[in-house]
């Protein structure tokens, strides 16, 4: 029984890996989801807002990321993003991320992008965005996107990046929440 709870969680460490993928932890100081980085226009921080926002109610509440385009925002092409590098990918094998959303405000859905890195992160070995989808109206209720990549040869650092293209999307919103990666067999 111990020998086969320790494999199990041999495997489970090496498997891949996305640090709070349900944006559950928040940092205190700023209030926003631990383990990932946001990018916004240097000097013009005020363009995008990064949130963590309560979904659901009662016993099924839960934190969830929010990402909103300001309202005067430049029609610029700028993706804004909530990005870390993953854990546990292994070369030639080939992955699925995917995420749910909602959406209010938007033209476009929210994205995924994987970026597969050398060694100086300066060479893009391999990329894999979710389907570009135009958005008729608010999405109300969650849809799951998704993206798939196989970690070429030389890939030091595996990427993820979720986030919203600025452009035509001034004023919108985007909840993200559920952030999973599994291996494609």
């Amino acid at each position: 029984m111990i020998l086969m709870l320790a494999v199990l969680m041999t495997v489970a460490n090496d498997a891949p890996q996305i640090s709070n993928g349900r944006f559950e932890q928040s940092v205190k100081t700023s209030g926003l989801p631990s383990s990932w980085l946001f990018t916004s226009l240097p000097s013009k921080h005020h363009l995008v807002t990064y949130r963590t926002k309560v979904v659901g109610e009662g016993d099924q509440a839960s934190n969830a990321l929010a990402i909103h385009v300001a309202g005067d925002h430049p029609d610029e092409s700028v993706a804004y993003n909530a990005h870390q590098e993953l854990k546990g990918l292994a070369v030639g094998k080939t992955y699925r991320v995917s995420a749910k959303m909602t959406a209010s405000g938007l033209s476009t859905a929210p994205m995924i992008v994987l970026e597969c890195l050398n060694a100086n992160g300066d060479k893009h070995l391999g990329f894999a965005r979710s389907e570009e989808r135009r958005l008729s109206g608010d999405v109300t209720a969650w849809e799951r996107f998704e993206t798939d990549i196989t970690v070429p040869e030389g890939t030091a650092v595996v990427r993820i990046r979720i986030g919203i293209p600025a452009k035509g999307n001034a004023g919108g919103t985007a909840v993200i929440d559920d952030v999973e990666i599994a291996e494609v067999k």
